[in-house]
């Protein structure tokens, strides 16, 4: 579906329709997105130079030449604007239709930027919207999970071939590289992000990214990677062993994957995020190995591939349908070794489909 603009025309005019919708609420005559994920789930335009503007009912989407061509293939559902001057073309948009009070995206706009729009535009009272689009995000729809679903099987693809590049002698950075060659050969327009591949004692590192480290005999690996495509993103990260391996890191194994699996089993419409995360933490805390785990359960994915919902310990969002989030207890334990086992769930009416589900995770040495 999301390969298809006639297909995934329904769903950016629902998107639009409900944001033309809250700005009443909001205590605003327009709103400027400026944003580039927001203004991808709005559109679909995948540029780098593009915003959108609500006003009078209408929604127009500012671009400048480099992207008129795109937009006007990527956008349809907004009335194209090509500027030479952004404030000047957003001036008289403003004033042709009638704008007193401009909601702008206050965590993504600067204070200094949204001042100087104010003083240019003096005729205007800039008003800071926190979260105005992110709210509607917070839920996928269809297209969007069939997208990071799309993703994880990808991975899952390419995940015996990652783990034949693990093996003694290898360079964390090298398999890094042939890893993500191969999501790209497979389809991804790119990764997620820079991936975390952590041998030995860095295992032990929560963000351990890929380094100059040889692999070594009885080292527990961890690799912690995604895809890209269509703006939307995937999160996995797989620990194994290579060889043998210590045998406190063993037992370590064992009780990272039971908080795993128990924290997914728990998930379901009308818990907290909180409560999702205290299930993984018992288990972890009740093993002895509390105070080795000291980062949240996991956090959302979509455009943005850290997004709301963020589950923790801190966080008491009540989880819905469509939500699509991570699910990644981890025990490190400093200077020997450390083991993180992450997959992505998308909540249903019922409880939750494991995206990731194809990609073992079972104790395994290479």
């Amino acid at each position: 579906m999301i390969d298809s603009p006639s297909s995934m025309a329904p769903a950016y005019e629902a998107r639009v329709e409900w944001a033309k919708g809250r700005m009443e609420s909001l205590g605003v005559d327009c709103a400027l997105i400026t944003n580039l994920p927001n203004v991808r789930y709005l559109s679909g335009f995948s540029g780098t130079s593009g915003s959108i503007l609500f006003i009078g009912g209408e929604s127009f989407f500012l671009t400048d030449f480099r992207y008129t061509s795109q937009a006007e293939k990527e956008a349809p559902n907004h009335k194209i604007v090509e500027y030479k001057e952004f404030n000047d073309s957003l001036s008289n948009l403003l004033l042709a239709n009638g704008c007193a009070r401009m909601g702008f995206e206050t965590e993504r706009m600067t204070h200094h930027k949204a001042m100087e729009l104010e003083s240019k535009l003096d005729f205007i009272k800039m008003v800071p919207l926190k979260g105005f689009i992110e709210e509607r995000r917070l839920v996928k729809d269809e297209p969007e999970i069939e997208a990071m679903a799309a993703l994880n099987d990808l991975q899952a693809d390419v995940f015996p071939k990652a783990l034949a590049l693990i093996k003694p002698g290898a360079l964390e950075r090298d398999i890094a590289v042939e890893i993500e060659y191969m999501l790209r050969k497979g389809g991804a327009d790119g990764p997620a992000f820079d991936f975390i591949v952590a041998s030995g004692e860095r295992s032990a590192l929560p963000h351990g990214v890929a380094s100059g480290k040889t692999l070594d005999d009885g080292d527990l690996v961890t690799l912690d990677w995604g895809a890209k495509k269509w703006g939307y993103h995937s999160d996995n990260t797989r620990t194994v062993a290579l060889g043998e391996t210590d045998k406190e890191l063993a037992k370590v194994y064992s009780i990272v994957l039971e908080a795993n699996k128990s924290a997914i089993e728990f998930v379901r419409p009308g818990v907290t995020v909180k409560q999702v995360d205290d299930v993984a933490r018992r288990i972890i805390t009740k093993a002895g190995y509390g105070d080795f785990f000291g980062h949240g359960t996991g956090h959302g994915v979509g455009l943005d591939i850290h997004e709301k919902p963020t589950v923790s310990w801190r966080e008491e969002t009540v989880v819905q349908p469509g939500m699509v989030f991570t699910i990644e207890p981890g025990i490190y334990l400093p200077g020997r070794g450390g083991v993180r086992i992450e997959d992505m769930v998308a909540v249903t009416e019922s409880g939750c489909d494991v995206l990731s589900e194809r990609i073992p995770k079972e104790f395994m040495r290479v």
